[in-house]
């Protein structure tokens, strides 16, 4: 196995430690973590392995807990002078999350997106890896375990779906001009009960809006252009880092809703919203920036 050092030498643009083959490796990691630690436990927890975090939706399972716990041990063997900030270790101690805008190479882990869908037995459900490198994302991962499939991105290099069998293919993004024809992403129940009211009696005026629980799977189609945009709720890092990284190299367009401001991973606050292309953006922004509070 290749071990990777930050690679961040000399002036000028930084060069990224996450060569083609350094990537490779991390999906081969996240492939073999969650068939050891995901999978054979899809639809087989208990009540005793199911928590609850800062509410009662908001789920952590046994099965979250030690595949991060094993991704995090497998990461710092293959890329040991980065720093690791995972979900479940941030829900532990959330000054972790400082590491992400304070050192210069972290590792941004999502154990299991969706935890909502796979404790519940739905087979929606994705592992999310994010490298960030002075404060940009540099190389990101969205894994579907049921299908063993995934895409990644580099930064400056596209998109690519790739599966197990060997078919890689690049992805992009789908324009749509008509709000009647657009689809979207957003999840209400993330949002505040006065905004929920809002934003409700303004969706109707596009084709379908809706919310899979699982930013790892919403992220694919938005870069497939399977859906038009994408309004994020709440900002973690560890939901977008990747998926912003992988939709903008699909050839799309997102900022920050309130600021106009692109997408660092070090942003925790406000919403995100994401389009094919900056003109169907300030659509959209017209349409939600004062629906929002």
């Amino acid at each position: 196995m290749t071990k990777a050092g930050n690679g961040m030498m000399g002036k000028g643009p930084k060069r990224s430690a996450i060569s083609a083959e350094t990537g490779h490796e991390i999906v081969e990691i996240v492939r073999a973590v969650t068939k050891q630690e995901v999978l054979p436990r899809y639809r087989r927890l208990g009540d005793e392995a199911i928590q609850s975090k800062s509410s009662f939706s908001d789920l952590v399972t046994i099965a979250d807990q030690m595949a991060e716990k094993q991704l995090t041990s497998r990461m710092k063997e293959l890329l040991p002078g980065f720093e690791i900030v995972g979900e479940e270790a941030v829900a532990a101690d959330p000054s972790r999350l400082q590491l992400i805008g304070d050192a210069e190479s972290v590792i941004i882990i999502d154990p299991i997106d969706g935890t909502w869908n796979y404790a519940k037995g739905l087979p929606l459900f994705g592992v999310i890896i994010a490298v960030v490198e002075h404060g940009r994302t540099t190389f990101g991962v969205l894994y579907d375990p049921v299908s063993d499939d995934w895409i990644t991105a580099h930064e400056g290099k596209g998109a690519f779906y790739e599966a197990a069998d060997g078919v890689r293919t690049k992805v992009q993004v789908k324009s749509e001009k008509n709000f009647s024809r657009m689809t979207g992403f957003l999840p209400l129940f993330l949002l505040s009960k006065q905004d929920q009211i809002k934003i409700a009696t303004e969706i109707s005026e596009f084709d379908r809006i809706t919310s899979l629980r699982c930013s790892c799977h919403e992220y694919r189609l938005l870069s497939e252009g399977g859906v038009t945009f994408g309004l994020s709720g709440l900002l973690k890092p560890w939901d977008h880092a990747a998926g912003e990284l992988i939709h903008r190299e699909a050839g799309g367009y997102s900022a920050l809703l309130r600021s106009g401001l692109p997408y660092s991973p070090d942003k925790s606050e406000g919403q995100l919203l994401l389009a094919p292309d900056r003109n169907t953006w300030e659509k959209l922004h017209a349409k939600f920036a004062n629906l929002i509070s």
